[in-house]
C-alpha cells in the first residue's frame, strides 16, 4: 500500500471515529445554475464564475462536466492510470469506487503539473439519475492546508444529482448569448460555459458522422500580448481532439468593438473514421480572456461549415456590446 493510501485510509478511520473534527457544513447538496450535479464543496469554496463548478481563493478548483447517461460506460471503459498518463495526470494506484445516492462511480487519486504549478488531483466518474457526470478536483500543493485532502474526500461522497434545467434554461445561464444558431440544434452545455451545437439527431455521436458547433470562453483570464493573437489561435487549432493534421487554408484578422478577431478554415482527417473534415475557428481576444468558436462538418459540406460561421458571428459577451467573434 502506498503511502498517499495509507494517510488516506488512515483519515478516513479517523474520521469514522470522530477523532477528526470536520468543519460543519451545510447538508444539501450546491448545484451550479442549470445543472444536474452537485456536491457539498469542501470550507472555503464557493460557486465558480466562469464554469460549472467550485472554485478557492487559493487556485484550488472543482470543474463538473455534466453528459448523458449512455457516456457512463464510454468512460469508465478508458478510466484508467495508463489513458490519463497521455494527458499529464500521474494516479496513485487504479480507480476505487465512490458512493453516489442512486448511482454508482469511480475516483482516481494523483498529481499533475501544469503551467509551472503542481496539483493533488482528483477525478471522479459518476452516474445517477438520467446523466453522467465527470468531476475533476485540483488543488496546488502549497494549498493543501487550505483545502486539505479529508475536506476533499468528504465533498466527493457528497456528490448528488438533480433533474436537470432545460437546454434553454443552461443556455440563458451562459457567460454570452448566441443571436443565431443557424439551424443547428443545441445538445447540453459543458462546463457551465461551453455550448455544443450539432446538425443531426443524435446527442451522442461517437463515430463523429454529425456536424458540430462548440461554443467555449476561456477558462478565468487567460491574457495573450498583443500581436500574438495569429500564433495563439493556430495552436489552439491544433488542439481539436476530433481533428488530426489540419492544414489552415485561410485566415482573416479584423479589430471590432476594441477586441482582435482572428478567423481560420481549414482541412484535417477525423481521428475516429479517417475521413477528410473542413474546420472553421474563431477566436474573439479581449482583455478579460477569449471567446473560441469551432465548427467541424464534411469537407464536401461547405454550406454547413457557413452555416458554422453564422453561429460564430452571432456570439457576444453576455451584458456587452456586440462584438461578436
Amino acid at each position: 500500500m502506498t503511502l498517499m493510501r495509507s494517510r488516506r485510509a488512515a483519515l478516513r478511520l479517523l474520521t469514522l471515529l470522530g477523532l477528526l473534527a470536520v468543519p460543519a457544513r451545510a447538508a444539501e447538496p450546491i448545484f451550479p445554475p442549470a445543472g444536474a450535479v452537485g456536491l457539498v464543496p469542501p470550507p472555503g469554496m464557493v460557486l465558480a464564475k466562469t464554469f460549472a463548478g467550485f472554485e478557492h481563493r487559493s487556485g484550488a478548483s472543482i470543474v463538473i462536466v455534466e453528459m448523458p447517461a449512455e457516456a457512463y460506460g464510454q468512460l469508465v471503459a478508458t478510466f484508467t492510470p495508463d489513458a490519463l498518463r497521455a494527458k499529464g495526470f500521474r494516479a496513485e494506484g487504479g480507480s476505487e469506487g465512490l458512493p453516489v445516492a442512486g448511482g454508482e462511480g469511480q475516483v482516481l487519486r494523483g498529481s499533475q503539473a501544469a503551467n509551472g504549478v503542481t496539483y493533488a488531483k482528483w477525478v471522479a466518474v459518476v452516474r445517477g439519475g438520467a446523466g453522467t457526470g465527470l468531476v475533476t478536483v485540483q488543488v496546488p500543493e502549497s494549498a493543501r492546508r487550505e483545502v486539505p485532502d479529508r475536506a476533499v474526500e468528504a465533498a466527493l461522497e457528497t456528490i448528488a444529482f438533480r433533474s436537470p434545467g432545460s437546454v434553454d434554461d443552461q443556455i440563458a445561464a451562459l457567460p454570452y448569448t448566441v443571436g443565431d444558431r443557424a439551424g443547428f440544434r443545441p445538445v447540453r452545455t459543458l462546463m457551465g460555459n461551453a455550448l455544443l451545437l450539432t446538425d443531426g439527431p443524435k446527442d451522442v455521436d461517437p463515430e463523429g458522422t454529425q456536424a458540430l458547433v462548440i461554443v467555449a470562453p476561456a477558462l478565468g483570464q487567460v491574457p495573450v500580448a498583443p500581436g500574438q493573437e495569429s500564433a495563439f489561435a493556430r495552436k489552439a487549432l491544433g488542439t481539436i481532439r476530433e481533428v488530426r493534421d489540419i492544414v489552415v487554408a485561410d485566415e482573416d484578422r479584423a479589430t471590432r468593438d476594441g477586441a482582435v478577431v482572428i478567423r481560420l478554415r481549414g482541412t484535417g482527417k477525423d481521428v475516429r473514421s479517417g475521413r477528410e473534415v473542413g474546420v472553421i475557428q474563431t477566436i474573439r481576444f479581449a482583455e478579460a480572456g477569449y471567446l473560441r468558436v469551432i465548427g467541424l462538418a464534411g469537407a464536401d459540406r461547405p454550406d454547413i461549415l457557413a452555416r458554422a460561421e453564422r453561429i460564430a458571428a452571432s456570439v457576444a459577451p453576455r451584458g456587452g456590446q456586440a462584438g461578436a467573434p
